[in-house]
């Protein structure tokens, strides 16, 4: 299949194409700062497997449509009617590992899917915001992002991936327990120096401006080496060995070079 803007019909959510192969997708929920509901975070996951299986995208850029957040988190009013008073406490347990596993497997798209992402994180970044933004593969920040692990303070762990990825991506594992344990807050300086992001902006289009520039870049590649590329970081990010990753690139690169003939760059 090949990308038509007008097949991805999302309330909340914008998909557009940028340049052949170079998707956007942006999601609007100005009334709740951009939370994310469950039929959201479940539209979400859709959004990107469906990217993922078209045959000519390359590469996605996640932005936000609100100027003040690029997530609030989850929608707690909506999430407390996952809890029926009627379940007793087997039932609720039993309820509750389906649906976190669902959540999870919704927001972990990106991280799993061999399209590469770029995502730019704009003002408010709580709880579910950095589930979300550590599976993307580039992260850019702009300059009034705040950043919080913040599930602590409702007195949960967080669950849909932040305390799974976000060791693997920062440089400073005293800091992450700080976060983490507090629940506080921190800008996008911090995350510079975390190597949590690549750098920082003034401004979400400032953001778009570098992507486009980066994306021209990467649109110019071949598919399968862009996905192969991100695959196997991936996969050592996902605690993959040197000695399997090698393998798993030798036997991705002699099929596809086989195959792409003269058509590679070499």
């Amino acid at each position: 299949m090949t990308f038509k803007a007008s097949d991805y019909k999302y309330e909340y959510f914008s998909v557009s194409e940028i340049q052949e192969g170079f998707i956007h997708v942006v999601y609007n929920h100005p009334k709740t700062l951009n939370a994310f509901a469950e039929q959201n975070w479940r539209d979400y996951g859709e959004i990107f497997t469906r990217l993922d299986a078209e045959q000519d995208v390359k590469l996605i850029l996640v932005t936000s449509g609100v100027a003040r957040s690029f997530s609030s988190g989850l929608n707690l009013k909506q999430a407390m009617e996952v809890f029926d008073p009627s379940r007793t406490e087997k039932e609720s347990e039993a309820h509750l590992f389906t649906h976190i596993k669902d959540f999870q497997d919704a927001i972990g798209v990106p991280a799993r899917i061999n399209t590469p992402t770029i995502g730019i994180l704009n003002g408010i970044n709580y709880g579910l915001a950095l589930d979300i933004s550590s599976a993307f593969t580039i992260r850019i920040a702009v300059s009034d992002a705040v950043f919080s692990i913040a599930e602590i303070n409702i007195g949960i762990a967080a669950d849909i991936g932040t305390l799974q990825r976000v060791p693997r991506l920062v440089n400073n594992k005293s800091k992450l327990f700080q976060h983490a344990l507090l629940g506080d807050k921190w800008g996008a300086q911090e995350a510079l120096d975390l190597g949590y992001v690549s750098c920082i902006v003034d401004s979400i289009d400032a953001g778009i401006k570098i992507a486009k520039a980066w994306g021209e870049k990467i649109c110019d590649s071949e598919r399968w080496a862009l996905r192969g590329t991100k695959q196997h970081i991936q996969d050592i990010l996902n605690g993959g060995t040197m000695e399997d990753g090698l393998k798993s690139i030798q036997k991705y690169n002699a099929f596809h070079i086989a195959r792409a003939g003269m058509n590679t760059k070499l």
